[in-house]
């Protein structure tokens, strides 16, 4: 879908980055919802063209039964600025791979390790999956990063 980029390296998708213009596309191709993950993604982002009028059902989401080894992403929204992300495979030795910008309007999936710099003041919006398990549990730094 035009205005989505996967990012990939060796196969695996390192980030999904959702342009700030991914809106104008899906109204031009008249869909009113298109998903910008893939179906394996923990986080699933949809991209929604809703007209006036438009009513979803009420419901409630069922919850998984047991997950193990559930992989850890995060999705940031660019409300203002610009942002470099880098991004890392754990696969090479905790490598830098690629390197990309977002700005005001985008979104990106992080499915891989990363740093960020912001090149801009910038105010965004983060999500990831909790409970929160503590910094310590949370986090491990590549082993050959010299940030």
């Amino acid at each position: 879908m035009s205005g989505v980029e996967n990012i990939e390296h060796n196969g695996k998708i390192l980030a999904v980055v959702i342009r700030a213009d991914v809106s104008k596309v899906l109204e031009g191709s008249g869909e009113k919802l298109k998903f910008t993950t893939p179906d394996n993604f923990p986080f699933q982002v949809g991209v929604h063209n809703w007209q006036d009028g438009l009513v979803i059902k009420p419901h409630f989401h069922n919850p998984f039964k047991e997950l193990r080894n559930f992989p850890v992403q995060e999705f940031f929204y660019v409300i203002s600025g610009k942002v470099r992300i880098d991004l890392y495979d754990d696969r090479e030795n905790d490598a830098k791979v690629y390197e990309v910008i977002v700005e005001t309007g985008d979104s990106i999936v992080l499915n891989t390790g990363h740093g960020m710099e912001s090149l801009e003041p910038a105010k965004l919006i983060e999500l990831k999956q909790g409970p929160y398990r503590g910094r310590d549990v949370e986090k491990r730094f590549p082993v050959n990063c010299n940030a």
